[in-house]
Protein backbone atom coordinates (compact mmCIF):
# COMPACT_ATOMS: atom_id res chain seq x y z
CA UNK A 1 0.00 0.00 0.00
CA UNK A 2 3.02 2.14 0.75
CA UNK A 3 4.19 1.61 -2.53
CA UNK A 4 0.98 2.45 -4.15
CA UNK A 5 0.78 5.56 -2.24
CA UNK A 6 4.16 7.14 -3.43
CA UNK A 7 3.41 5.90 -7.18
CA UNK A 8 0.11 8.20 -6.53
CA UNK A 9 1.88 11.11 -5.31
CA UNK A 10 4.46 11.03 -7.83
CA UNK A 11 1.95 10.75 -10.69
CA UNK A 12 -0.18 13.96 -9.35
CA UNK A 13 3.35 15.93 -8.09
CA UNK A 14 2.23 18.63 -10.75
CA UNK A 15 -0.50 19.87 -9.19
CA UNK A 16 -0.04 22.21 -6.31
CA UNK A 17 -0.41 21.50 -2.56
CA UNK A 18 -2.82 23.12 -1.00
CA UNK A 19 -0.52 24.92 1.56
CA UNK A 20 1.53 25.99 -1.16
CA UNK A 21 -1.00 27.20 -2.71
CA UNK A 22 -0.61 31.27 -2.10
CA UNK A 23 2.69 31.75 -3.49
CA UNK A 24 1.76 30.75 -6.73
CA UNK A 25 -0.75 33.71 -7.01
CA UNK A 26 2.41 35.83 -7.29
CA UNK A 27 3.53 34.20 -10.26
CA UNK A 28 4.17 37.60 -11.85
CA UNK A 29 6.04 36.31 -15.03
CA UNK A 30 2.94 33.82 -15.79
CA UNK A 31 0.88 36.93 -16.24
CA UNK A 32 2.90 39.38 -17.71
CA UNK A 33 3.34 36.30 -20.44
CA UNK A 34 -0.27 35.56 -20.74
CA UNK A 35 -0.78 39.74 -21.64
CA UNK A 36 2.27 39.41 -24.11
CA UNK A 37 0.08 36.70 -26.02
CA UNK A 38 -2.68 39.18 -26.03
CA UNK A 39 -0.63 41.68 -27.56
CA UNK A 40 1.07 39.57 -30.34
CA UNK A 41 -2.79 38.65 -31.36
CA UNK A 42 -3.61 41.96 -32.14
CA UNK A 43 -0.52 42.53 -33.85
CA UNK A 44 -1.45 39.22 -35.91
CA UNK A 45 -4.99 40.07 -36.30
CA UNK A 46 -3.89 43.57 -38.23
CA UNK A 47 -1.24 42.10 -40.20
CA UNK A 48 -4.04 39.94 -41.87
CA UNK A 49 -6.39 43.10 -41.88
CA UNK A 50 -4.47 45.71 -43.23
CA UNK A 51 -5.37 45.25 -46.72
CA UNK A 52 -9.29 44.97 -46.30
CA UNK A 53 -8.38 48.27 -43.63
CA UNK A 54 -6.30 50.30 -46.78
CA UNK A 55 -8.81 49.08 -49.63
CA UNK A 56 -11.79 50.17 -47.15
CA UNK A 57 -10.04 53.84 -46.63
CA UNK A 58 -9.71 54.40 -50.49
CA UNK A 59 -13.20 53.47 -51.29
CA UNK A 60 -14.08 56.18 -48.60
CA UNK A 61 -11.62 58.63 -50.15
CA UNK A 62 -13.30 58.21 -53.15
CA UNK A 63 -16.80 58.03 -51.60
CA UNK A 64 -16.61 61.19 -49.61
CA UNK A 65 -14.68 63.06 -52.50
CA UNK A 66 -17.11 62.25 -55.18
CA UNK A 67 -20.45 63.09 -53.16
CA UNK A 68 -18.78 66.42 -52.19
CA UNK A 69 -17.55 67.59 -55.41
CA UNK A 70 -20.28 66.13 -57.44
CA UNK A 71 -23.00 66.81 -55.33
CA UNK A 72 -22.00 70.51 -54.90
CA UNK A 73 -21.58 71.22 -58.67
CA UNK A 74 -25.09 69.85 -59.20
CA UNK A 75 -26.65 72.21 -56.66
CA UNK A 76 -24.43 74.98 -58.72
CA UNK A 77 -25.86 74.16 -62.16
CA UNK A 78 -29.53 72.63 -61.16
CA UNK A 79 -30.38 73.66 -57.77
CA UNK A 80 -32.02 71.96 -55.00
CA UNK A 81 -34.62 70.26 -56.66
CA UNK A 82 -32.25 68.19 -58.87
CA UNK A 83 -32.02 66.25 -55.80
CA UNK A 84 -35.41 65.46 -55.63
CA UNK A 85 -34.48 63.48 -58.75
CA UNK A 86 -31.20 62.07 -57.97
CA UNK A 87 -31.93 60.63 -54.93
CA UNK A 88 -34.70 57.78 -55.88
CA UNK A 89 -32.89 57.39 -58.67
CA UNK A 90 -29.71 57.07 -56.34
CA UNK A 91 -32.80 54.11 -54.24
CA UNK A 92 -33.30 52.43 -57.53
CA UNK A 93 -29.77 52.18 -58.95
CA UNK A 94 -28.17 50.57 -55.20
CA UNK A 95 -31.46 48.26 -55.69
CA UNK A 96 -30.92 47.36 -58.77
CA UNK A 97 -26.73 46.37 -58.40
CA UNK A 98 -27.87 44.54 -55.56
CA UNK A 99 -30.74 42.35 -56.92
CA UNK A 100 -27.87 41.73 -59.57
CA UNK A 101 -25.39 40.97 -57.08
CA UNK A 102 -27.58 39.50 -54.86
CA UNK A 103 -27.73 35.58 -56.42
CA UNK A 104 -23.71 35.45 -56.76
CA UNK A 105 -22.48 37.29 -53.44
CA UNK A 106 -22.41 34.62 -51.03
CA UNK A 107 -21.79 31.85 -53.54
CA UNK A 108 -19.08 32.86 -55.88
CA UNK A 109 -15.22 33.90 -54.71
CA UNK A 110 -15.53 37.29 -53.39
CA UNK A 111 -12.14 38.84 -55.14
CA UNK A 112 -13.15 37.76 -58.31
CA UNK A 113 -16.31 39.09 -58.07
CA UNK A 114 -14.55 42.31 -56.34
CA UNK A 115 -12.74 42.74 -59.15
CA UNK A 116 -14.81 42.61 -61.87
CA UNK A 117 -17.39 45.07 -59.86
CA UNK A 118 -14.36 47.66 -59.38
CA UNK A 119 -13.58 47.86 -63.27
CA UNK A 120 -16.46 48.45 -64.19
CA UNK A 121 -17.22 51.06 -61.82
CA UNK A 122 -13.82 52.40 -62.46
CA UNK A 123 -14.82 52.57 -66.52
CA UNK A 124 -18.04 54.46 -65.72
CA UNK A 125 -16.97 56.63 -63.45
CA UNK A 126 -14.20 57.80 -66.43
CA UNK A 127 -16.89 57.96 -68.95
CA UNK A 128 -18.70 60.02 -66.64
CA UNK A 129 -16.26 62.77 -65.45
CA UNK A 130 -14.94 63.53 -68.69
CA UNK A 131 -18.57 64.13 -70.41
CA UNK A 132 -18.46 66.55 -67.23
CA UNK A 133 -15.42 68.70 -67.76
CA UNK A 134 -16.28 68.47 -71.71
CA UNK A 135 -19.64 70.03 -70.70
CA UNK A 136 -21.50 67.87 -72.67
CA UNK A 137 -24.84 66.86 -71.21
CA UNK A 138 -23.24 68.06 -68.12
CA UNK A 139 -26.52 68.33 -65.90
CA UNK A 140 -27.23 64.04 -66.40
CA UNK A 141 -23.42 63.57 -66.54
CA UNK A 142 -22.57 65.44 -63.27
CA UNK A 143 -25.83 63.30 -61.78
CA UNK A 144 -24.26 60.26 -63.07
CA UNK A 145 -21.41 60.59 -61.15
CA UNK A 146 -23.19 61.77 -57.67
CA UNK A 147 -25.61 57.77 -58.29
CA UNK A 148 -22.24 56.13 -58.76
CA UNK A 149 -20.95 58.08 -55.48
CA UNK A 150 -23.49 56.40 -53.85
CA UNK A 151 -22.82 53.04 -55.24
CA UNK A 152 -19.18 53.46 -54.11
CA UNK A 153 -20.01 54.72 -50.20
CA UNK A 154 -22.99 52.22 -49.61
CA UNK A 155 -22.43 48.68 -52.37
CA UNK A 156 -18.97 48.59 -52.80
CA UNK A 157 -17.86 48.80 -48.59
CA UNK A 158 -20.58 46.00 -48.14
CA UNK A 159 -18.08 43.10 -50.71
CA UNK A 160 -15.27 44.43 -48.64
CA UNK A 161 -16.65 44.16 -45.50
CA UNK A 162 -17.97 40.70 -46.13
CA UNK A 163 -14.19 39.61 -46.96
CA UNK A 164 -13.47 40.67 -43.54
CA UNK A 165 -16.00 38.48 -42.05
CA UNK A 166 -14.80 35.54 -44.07
CA UNK A 167 -11.33 36.70 -43.10
CA UNK A 168 -12.40 37.18 -38.95
CA UNK A 169 -14.52 34.55 -36.62
CA UNK A 170 -16.84 36.59 -34.19
CA UNK A 171 -14.10 36.69 -31.86
CA UNK A 172 -11.25 38.19 -34.08
CA UNK A 173 -14.35 40.57 -35.25
CA UNK A 174 -14.53 41.75 -32.08
CA UNK A 175 -10.98 42.82 -31.48
CA UNK A 176 -10.05 44.13 -35.01
CA UNK A 177 -13.16 45.67 -36.66
CA UNK A 178 -13.10 49.33 -34.70
CA UNK A 179 -9.48 49.43 -35.77
CA UNK A 180 -10.67 48.70 -39.42
CA UNK A 181 -13.35 51.48 -39.33
CA UNK A 182 -10.83 53.97 -38.05
CA UNK A 183 -9.10 53.88 -41.34
CA UNK A 184 -12.15 54.32 -43.32
CA UNK A 185 -12.16 57.64 -41.52
CA UNK A 186 -8.46 58.68 -42.10
CA UNK A 187 -9.98 58.12 -46.06
CA UNK A 188 -13.08 60.37 -45.05
CA UNK A 189 -10.88 62.71 -43.60
CA UNK A 190 -8.19 62.92 -46.56
CA UNK A 191 -10.79 63.09 -48.95
CA UNK A 192 -12.92 65.76 -47.18
CA UNK A 193 -9.27 67.80 -46.67
CA UNK A 194 -9.15 67.75 -50.23
CA UNK A 195 -12.87 68.96 -51.08
CA UNK A 196 -11.86 71.95 -48.65
CA UNK A 197 -8.65 72.95 -50.26
CA UNK A 198 -9.01 72.55 -53.93
CA UNK A 199 -11.77 75.21 -54.81
CA UNK A 200 -9.03 77.91 -53.70
CA UNK A 201 -6.13 75.97 -55.39
CA UNK A 202 -7.89 75.47 -58.53
CA UNK A 203 -9.19 79.22 -58.48
CA UNK A 204 -6.07 80.49 -58.59
CA UNK A 205 -4.48 78.23 -61.42
CA UNK A 206 -8.23 77.94 -63.27
CA UNK A 207 -8.91 74.68 -63.03
CA UNK A 208 -12.73 73.82 -63.26
CA UNK A 209 -13.22 71.83 -59.41
CA UNK A 210 -14.62 68.32 -61.08
CA UNK A 211 -11.01 67.84 -62.31
CA UNK A 212 -10.42 66.36 -58.68
CA UNK A 213 -12.89 63.66 -59.72
CA UNK A 214 -10.57 62.39 -61.68
CA UNK A 215 -8.55 60.28 -58.92
CA UNK A 216 -11.68 58.50 -58.10
CA UNK A 217 -11.86 55.69 -60.98
CA UNK A 218 -7.91 55.54 -60.38
CA UNK A 219 -8.20 54.75 -56.75
CA UNK A 220 -11.22 51.88 -57.88
CA UNK A 221 -9.08 50.25 -60.30
CA UNK A 222 -6.28 49.85 -57.84
CA UNK A 223 -8.68 48.64 -54.98
CA UNK A 224 -9.99 46.24 -57.99
CA UNK A 225 -6.05 44.83 -58.74
CA UNK A 226 -4.43 45.06 -55.57
CA UNK A 227 -6.80 43.66 -53.15
CA UNK A 228 -7.43 40.60 -54.89
CA UNK A 229 -4.15 39.66 -54.97
CA UNK A 230 -3.11 40.85 -51.46
CA UNK A 231 -5.75 38.56 -50.24
CA UNK A 232 -5.19 35.67 -52.30
CA UNK A 233 -4.16 32.84 -49.66
CA UNK A 234 -6.79 33.70 -47.52
CA UNK A 235 -10.18 32.05 -46.37
CA UNK A 236 -11.46 35.04 -48.17
CA UNK A 237 -10.54 33.82 -51.34
CA UNK A 238 -12.95 31.28 -51.89
CA UNK A 239 -16.31 31.39 -51.85
CA UNK A 240 -19.21 28.85 -51.05
CA UNK A 241 -19.32 27.47 -54.30
CA UNK A 242 -23.46 26.45 -54.00
CA UNK A 243 -25.14 27.03 -57.18
CA UNK A 244 -28.83 28.82 -56.14
CA UNK A 245 -31.31 30.56 -58.51
CA UNK A 246 -31.90 34.60 -57.70
CA UNK A 247 -35.89 33.37 -55.88
CA UNK A 248 -33.85 30.76 -53.83
CA UNK A 249 -30.97 33.60 -52.93
CA UNK A 250 -33.95 35.98 -51.84
CA UNK A 251 -35.85 33.09 -50.04
CA UNK A 252 -32.64 31.88 -48.24
CA UNK A 253 -31.79 35.19 -46.63
CA UNK A 254 -35.27 36.44 -46.15
CA UNK A 255 -35.40 33.21 -44.46
CA UNK A 256 -32.99 34.22 -41.89
CA UNK A 257 -34.40 37.62 -41.21
CA UNK A 258 -37.91 35.60 -40.69
CA UNK A 259 -36.35 33.01 -38.55
CA UNK A 260 -35.15 35.10 -35.75
CA UNK A 261 -37.16 37.59 -34.80
CA UNK A 262 -35.31 40.71 -33.86
CA UNK A 263 -33.69 40.71 -37.13
CA UNK A 264 -37.30 41.70 -37.96
CA UNK A 265 -37.55 44.51 -35.91
CA UNK A 266 -34.08 45.73 -36.35
CA UNK A 267 -34.94 45.93 -40.44
CA UNK A 268 -38.00 47.98 -39.58
CA UNK A 269 -36.04 50.18 -37.35
CA UNK A 270 -33.37 50.33 -39.87
CA UNK A 271 -36.10 51.37 -42.81
CA UNK A 272 -37.83 53.82 -40.44
CA UNK A 273 -34.37 55.58 -39.30
CA UNK A 274 -32.63 55.96 -42.51
CA UNK A 275 -35.96 57.39 -43.92
CA UNK A 276 -35.57 59.76 -41.40
CA UNK A 277 -32.17 60.58 -42.03
CA UNK A 278 -31.87 60.50 -46.02
CA UNK A 279 -35.29 63.11 -46.00
CA UNK A 280 -33.17 65.48 -43.15
CA UNK A 281 -29.97 65.04 -45.80
CA UNK A 282 -32.37 66.18 -48.31
CA UNK A 283 -33.40 69.31 -45.75
CA UNK A 284 -29.48 70.36 -44.88
CA UNK A 285 -28.69 70.58 -49.10
CA UNK A 286 -31.65 72.34 -49.78
CA UNK A 287 -31.11 74.30 -46.22
CA UNK A 288 -27.73 75.12 -47.28
CA UNK A 289 -28.25 76.22 -50.53
CA UNK A 290 -30.19 78.47 -49.81
CA UNK A 291 -28.66 79.75 -46.68
CA UNK A 292 -25.23 80.18 -48.71
CA UNK A 293 -25.82 80.67 -52.06
CA UNK A 294 -25.22 79.07 -55.19
CA UNK A 295 -21.51 79.71 -55.59
CA UNK A 296 -19.75 76.26 -56.06
CA UNK A 297 -16.62 76.86 -54.39
CA UNK A 298 -18.44 78.06 -51.43
CA UNK A 299 -20.87 75.47 -51.35
CA UNK A 300 -17.62 72.78 -51.97
CA UNK A 301 -16.35 74.42 -49.01
CA UNK A 302 -19.20 74.25 -46.73
CA UNK A 303 -20.22 70.51 -47.07
CA UNK A 304 -16.61 69.58 -47.21
CA UNK A 305 -15.97 71.48 -43.94
CA UNK A 306 -19.12 70.35 -41.99
CA UNK A 307 -18.29 66.49 -42.99
CA UNK A 308 -14.83 67.23 -42.35
CA UNK A 309 -15.61 67.94 -38.93
CA UNK A 310 -18.19 65.55 -38.36
CA UNK A 311 -15.78 62.53 -39.37
CA UNK A 312 -12.82 63.45 -37.53
CA UNK A 313 -15.32 63.58 -34.13
CA UNK A 314 -16.51 59.97 -35.70
CA UNK A 315 -12.74 59.28 -35.24
CA UNK A 316 -12.37 60.42 -31.69
CA UNK A 317 -15.39 58.35 -30.50
CA UNK A 318 -13.88 55.54 -32.55
CA UNK A 319 -10.66 55.75 -30.54
CA UNK A 320 -12.09 57.14 -27.35
CA UNK A 321 -15.54 55.75 -26.61
CA UNK A 322 -17.21 53.45 -29.45
CA UNK A 323 -15.90 50.18 -28.16
CA UNK A 324 -16.23 50.68 -24.31
CA UNK A 325 -19.83 52.17 -25.31
CA UNK A 326 -20.37 48.93 -26.93
CA UNK A 327 -19.09 46.71 -24.60
CA UNK A 328 -20.94 48.79 -21.72
CA UNK A 329 -24.34 48.38 -23.54
CA UNK A 330 -24.26 45.66 -26.44
CA UNK A 331 -24.82 45.40 -29.23
CA UNK A 332 -28.76 46.43 -29.45
CA UNK A 333 -28.12 48.91 -27.10
CA UNK A 334 -25.57 50.96 -29.33
CA UNK A 335 -27.70 50.26 -32.49
CA UNK A 336 -30.75 51.97 -31.01
CA UNK A 337 -28.62 55.59 -30.29
CA UNK A 338 -29.03 55.95 -34.11
CA UNK A 339 -33.00 56.44 -34.00
CA UNK A 340 -32.24 58.83 -30.96
CA UNK A 341 -29.65 60.44 -32.96
CA UNK A 342 -31.84 60.97 -36.30
CA UNK A 343 -34.89 62.79 -33.81
CA UNK A 344 -32.26 65.25 -31.91
CA UNK A 345 -30.71 66.21 -35.76
CA UNK A 346 -34.35 66.50 -37.34
CA UNK A 347 -35.44 69.35 -34.85
CA UNK A 348 -31.98 70.82 -34.97
CA UNK A 349 -32.83 71.01 -38.94
CA UNK A 350 -35.89 72.18 -38.80
CA UNK A 351 -35.20 74.58 -35.80
CA UNK A 352 -31.90 76.34 -38.03
CA UNK A 353 -34.41 76.41 -41.69
CA UNK A 354 -37.25 78.01 -39.97
CA UNK A 355 -35.06 80.66 -37.93
CA UNK A 356 -32.51 80.85 -41.11
CA UNK A 357 -29.50 79.75 -38.44
CA UNK A 358 -26.80 78.15 -40.33
CA UNK A 359 -25.02 77.16 -37.19
CA UNK A 360 -28.47 75.09 -36.28
CA UNK A 361 -28.47 73.37 -39.43
CA UNK A 362 -24.23 72.61 -39.52
CA UNK A 363 -25.04 70.97 -35.92
CA UNK A 364 -28.24 69.21 -36.95
CA UNK A 365 -26.65 67.07 -40.07
CA UNK A 366 -23.29 66.18 -37.83
CA UNK A 367 -25.72 64.52 -35.42
CA UNK A 368 -27.25 62.17 -37.30
CA UNK A 369 -23.19 61.57 -39.33
CA UNK A 370 -21.38 61.44 -36.12
CA UNK A 371 -22.96 58.21 -34.71
CA UNK A 372 -23.79 56.79 -38.38
CA UNK A 373 -20.45 56.38 -39.08
CA UNK A 374 -18.95 55.47 -35.64
CA UNK A 375 -21.47 53.50 -32.96
CA UNK A 376 -24.00 52.25 -35.76
CA UNK A 377 -21.17 51.22 -38.11
CA UNK A 378 -19.69 49.11 -35.51
CA UNK A 379 -22.45 47.77 -34.14
CA UNK A 380 -24.11 46.81 -37.22
CA UNK A 381 -20.61 45.29 -37.99
CA UNK A 382 -20.78 43.62 -35.07
CA UNK A 383 -24.49 42.00 -35.53
CA UNK A 384 -23.58 40.66 -39.06
CA UNK A 385 -20.59 38.83 -37.87
CA UNK A 386 -23.07 36.90 -35.96
CA UNK A 387 -24.38 35.67 -39.35
CA UNK A 388 -23.24 32.47 -41.26
CA UNK A 389 -21.02 33.21 -43.78
CA UNK A 390 -23.05 31.44 -46.13
CA UNK A 391 -26.20 34.21 -45.91
CA UNK A 392 -23.99 36.93 -45.04
CA UNK A 393 -23.68 39.45 -47.69
CA UNK A 394 -27.23 38.67 -48.56
CA UNK A 395 -28.68 39.73 -45.23
CA UNK A 396 -26.21 42.33 -45.11
CA UNK A 397 -27.73 43.45 -48.21
CA UNK A 398 -31.39 43.17 -46.87
CA UNK A 399 -30.27 45.19 -43.60
CA UNK A 400 -27.93 47.71 -44.55
CA UNK A 401 -28.31 48.39 -48.35
CA UNK A 402 -32.08 48.21 -48.28
CA UNK A 403 -32.79 50.64 -45.76
CA UNK A 404 -30.18 53.46 -47.31
CA UNK A 405 -32.56 52.67 -50.61
CA UNK A 406 -35.75 52.99 -49.30
CA UNK A 407 -34.38 56.20 -47.81
CA UNK A 408 -33.41 57.36 -51.06
CA UNK A 409 -36.67 56.69 -52.80
CA UNK A 410 -38.49 58.20 -50.24
CA UNK A 411 -37.00 61.10 -49.18
CA UNK A 412 -37.94 63.16 -52.42
CA UNK A 413 -41.22 62.74 -52.60
CA UNK A 414 -41.16 63.35 -48.47
CA UNK A 415 -39.74 66.90 -48.73
CA UNK A 416 -41.64 67.85 -51.50
CA UNK A 417 -43.85 68.87 -48.89
CA UNK A 418 -41.25 71.88 -48.49
CA UNK A 419 -41.29 72.50 -51.75
CA UNK A 420 -45.29 72.59 -52.39
CA UNK A 421 -45.89 74.98 -49.30
CA UNK A 422 -42.60 76.94 -49.81
CA UNK A 423 -41.90 76.11 -45.92
CA UNK A 424 -38.65 73.77 -45.85
CA UNK A 425 -38.79 73.97 -42.12
CA UNK A 426 -41.59 71.22 -42.43
CA UNK A 427 -39.21 68.54 -44.14
CA UNK A 428 -37.15 67.87 -41.00
CA UNK A 429 -40.48 67.83 -38.77
CA UNK A 430 -41.60 64.62 -41.27
CA UNK A 431 -38.35 63.14 -41.25
CA UNK A 432 -38.76 63.26 -37.21
CA UNK A 433 -42.07 61.69 -37.49
CA UNK A 434 -40.09 59.08 -39.32
CA UNK A 435 -36.97 58.52 -36.68
CA UNK A 436 -40.14 58.51 -33.96
CA UNK A 437 -41.44 55.41 -35.40
CA UNK A 438 -38.10 54.03 -35.55
CA UNK A 439 -37.52 53.70 -31.82
CA UNK A 440 -39.83 51.23 -31.36
CA UNK A 441 -38.67 48.49 -32.97
CA UNK A 442 -35.43 49.09 -32.06
CA UNK A 443 -36.60 49.12 -28.52
CA UNK A 444 -38.12 45.40 -29.13
CA UNK A 445 -34.93 44.34 -30.78
CA UNK A 446 -32.51 45.28 -27.99
CA UNK A 447 -35.48 43.81 -25.60
CA UNK A 448 -34.69 40.40 -27.13
CA UNK A 449 -31.42 40.39 -28.50
CA UNK A 450 -29.96 37.60 -25.62
CA UNK A 451 -32.87 34.99 -26.51
CA UNK A 452 -32.01 35.33 -30.23
CA UNK A 453 -28.83 34.03 -29.73
CA UNK A 454 -29.66 30.77 -28.69
CA UNK A 455 -31.30 30.66 -32.44
CA UNK A 456 -29.97 27.57 -34.07
CA UNK A 457 -29.62 29.99 -37.40
CA UNK A 458 -27.13 32.18 -36.00
CA UNK A 459 -24.83 29.19 -35.54
CA UNK A 460 -21.93 29.75 -37.93
CA UNK A 461 -20.69 26.66 -40.12
CA UNK A 462 -16.76 27.36 -40.05
CA UNK A 463 -14.95 27.03 -37.15
CA UNK A 464 -13.20 29.76 -35.14
CA UNK A 465 -9.25 29.82 -36.71
CA UNK A 466 -6.63 29.48 -34.63
CA UNK A 467 -4.91 33.19 -34.48
CA UNK A 468 -1.31 32.17 -35.79
CA UNK A 469 1.76 34.20 -34.19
Amino acid sequence: MSGSDSVEEDAWAFLPKREGSVPVVDNVEKRARGELRGEMRSVSLKRRAWPIAISLALVALSGMLTEIVATSHLLTIAGPKSLSIVFPLGGVGLLLVAAIQFRFIDQSARLPLLRSVTIGYGLMYSIAIALVLASVVETIATSVVVLLGDQLNFLLPLIIWSLAGDEFNVAEGRKIFGWIVSWTYGGQVLGLLVTVICPSIFDHFNISLPVALCIVPVLTLVIGLWLPRALKNSAAFTGLHKGESSSESVKSAWEFIQGVPVWKMFLLSSVFTFIAGMTSFLAYFGGAERLLGADSGSLQTHLGGVTLVSFSSCWLVQKVASEKLQDKIGIPGALIILPIAAIVSAVLLAVGIATDSVWFVLVGISIWLVPRWSIDENARRAALALVPDERRARVSFIVDLGPVAIGLLLAAPLSAIGFITGKQWLVPIVALVFAIAALVPAWKVRQGWEESLLNWRLRRRKQNKVIDF
